[in-house]
């Protein structure tokens, strides 16, 4: 049996996820203090997931043409309104959840701990549809840049829900348990200790990593704009709905707590982005049959007008 060797850390802040009944790899809620400021593992994810979610939709829109400099300024956006919207909706779901007082609460609070993704999407869609609207941007052609990044991202981003402890899975006894057993934890998100649970947060980062080669591949192949951050989208309702029946944590329960928060968005989400596809792609193909129509037309024109 191998086990690995861990590194002396304070054993407060020892987040021990036991996969299985081998291996024991320490994580960290807390990387490191600067003084009497603690830098918290979830946000320094978080804030890289924000950086690539900015870089590669620049990288992607620069390639066909858009200019860099507002797709900077929509990334900027985009990091501040999902910011907002994911806390937002995170203290509706979770009443208590910020706690403590004002001068530990954006160190503690904001940066230590998760928000609800699907408030931090609304939000973000909203305020991105109102910035490529002023700056007259492409909206859906835009959408579809940022669509590759925003999987990016979520993915680093839930690998720092993971190292904080928030999020976490319901009990299993499956080879891929983690057991957490950091009291740091467990007094910032309130997860449970000592109890093998689901790794919900590596669930759910592997579903979005693993979205992003088909998202490049759509890119190129995409038959309106549109396509690609609509199937992500639809992609990841679809997953997320089915991710929620192994989460354990509190986040919001309706109809007799049959559903949770994310769920019902998620089951609103899919048939509305299901007939923005649709409708989408009719017009483009009514779009393409009306070029097919003009073109002999055009060319005649031409001919006449030569032989003129």
């Amino acid at each position: 049996m191998l086990r690995s060797v861990e590194p002396t850390f304070p054993a407060a802040n020892r987040v021990s996820p036991n996969f299985g009944p081998c291996a024991t790899s320490p994580v960290l809620p807390i990387l490191l203090h600067v003084g009497h400021f603690p830098i918290y593992s979830y946000g320094v994810l978080t804030a890289v997931g924000f950086l690539l979610a900015i870089l590669w939709p620049v990288y992607l829109a620069g390639k066909e043409g858009l200019s860099a400099a507002k797709i900077e300024g929509l990334g900027l956006v985009i990091v501040v309104t999902a910011g907002l919207g994911s806390k937002l909706l995170t203290a509706l779901d979770y009443p208590g959840f910020y706690s403590g007082g004002w001068n530990r609460f954006f160190f503690e609070q904001v940066l230590g701990r998760g928000g609800v993704f699907y408030g931090g999407f609304l939000f973000a869609v909203t305020g991105s549809a109102i910035y490529c609207w002023l700056a007259k941007l492409p909206g859906w052609q835009v959408a579809d840049c940022v669509a590759p990044g925003l999987a990016l991202a979520q993915g680093v981003g839930r690998l720092g829900c993971f190292l904080a402890g928030c999020c976490w899975g319901t009990p299993t006894g499956l080879p891929l348990a983690v057991t957490f057993t950091s009291q740091v934890a467990h007094n910032m998100t309130g997860v449970p200790l000592h109890l093998p649970l689901h790794p919900t947060q590596l669930y759910e980062s592997a579903l979005v990593f693993l979205s992003i080669p088909g998202l490049m591949w759509l890119r190129k192949r995409r038959s309106f704009p549109g396509e690609v951050v609509l199937a992500y989208v639809l992609y990841y309702a679809i997953a997320r709905f089915f991710l929620e029946f192994f989460r354990g944590d509190p986040r919001g329960y309706y109809f007799n707590d049959l559903l949770s928060t994310s769920q019902l968005i998620s089951l609103l989400l899919i048939p509305a982005v299901t007939i923005f596809m649709v409708r989408l792609r009719k017009q483009a193909f009514i779009s393409r049959q009306g070029d097919r129509k003009t073109l002999p037309g055009l060319v005649l024109t031409k001919a006449r007008a030569k032989a003129i």
